[in-house]
């Protein structure tokens, strides 16, 4: 089965409900809609769907897509039926590629786009990548080990057989965004909330918040936690995206004593 001819509702777990607004969450590096599992369903009256692509956890016997284009083309087909409401994209760290070529599709195909991009450890895109997983040699790095590190990192150890998978599902991921590039003169035409984490060791604050104003209407917030905290969506992190998806975005109701707005770098 090609990833195109999957049906459309495996993107999406959960589905969406038949109406009311949206959290389309991105995954994280080589794992899935699972990187999810610890945000809750619900923020307010907003449903958190994380997005299941092909080639990873319940969809591994899909082929997985090749690069972020073909991706996003793929994603918008099954996003169809729901951009006339109101709804956002949030990632984390690699994550935020895929949502800025899917943002760049839906406005190639005219459609509405989404009330804002929540970017979380990740830096300027033209600036290129970030992480130290994004430089290593591939045909050296132990990804079993990764995999089994970040699970380990995240509360939910890992058995050996699906460590074996997840390395897959990382090296192809690794593969993918090495040959990702953003235009210096490219503009994200949705305003973009970046979240830095005080203890990021991967992306640090600083490196999270240079650059954006080049391509991008964007807030920066500094939120207390580490690189991983994202996926476990502390109350720090849950009580901020109330804020932002029930604000107008890059309002004065965005704007909190922990937010720096992007100005000159």
């Amino acid at each position: 089965m090609t990833a195109g001819a999957a049906p459309i509702s495996r993107w999406f777990m959960p589905p969406p409900a038949s109406d009311g607004r949206l959290l389309f969450c991105f995954p994280y590096a080589g794992v899935g809609a699972s990187s999810y599992r610890q945000w809750p369903k619900w923020i307010d009256d907003v449903q958190v769907c994380a997005l299941q692509p092909p080639g990873r956890e319940n969809r591994t016997r899909e082929e997985p897509h090749r690069d972020h284009a073909a991706f996003a083309a793929d994603l918008v087909d099954a996003l169809t039926p729901y951009v006339e409401r109101d709804y956002a994209f949030a990632g984390h760290c690699g994550a935020v590629p895929y949502a800025l070529d899917t943002i760049a599709e839906l406005a190639r195909r005219g459609l509405p786009l989404p009330t804002r991009l929540i970017a979380s450890s990740w830096g300027a895109p033209q600036r290129g990548l970030y992480g130290r997983l994004n430089f290593v040699d591939l045909a050296m790095a132990d990804l079993v080990a990764e995999v089994k590190a970040l699970f380990g990192r995240a509360g939910a150890p890992i058995r050996d057989d699906f460590a074996e998978i997840g390395a897959r599902v990382l090296r192809l991921d690794l593969e993918v965004q090495r040959g990702y590039r953003f235009a210096a003169d490219r503009r994200v035409p949705v305003p973009v909330t970046l979240v830095g984490w005080t203890g990021d060791e991967v992306v640090p604050p600083a490196v999270v918040e240079a650059g954006w104003s080049q391509c991008a209407d964007a807030t920066y917030h500094l939120l207390d936690g580490e690189h991983l905290d994202f996926l476990h969506c502390p109350d720090v992190l849950h009580d901020a995206l109330r804020r932002w998806l029930t604000a107008p975005p890059a309002s004065a109701g965005d704007r909190d004593d922990l937010e720096i707005r992007v100005g000159g770098d």
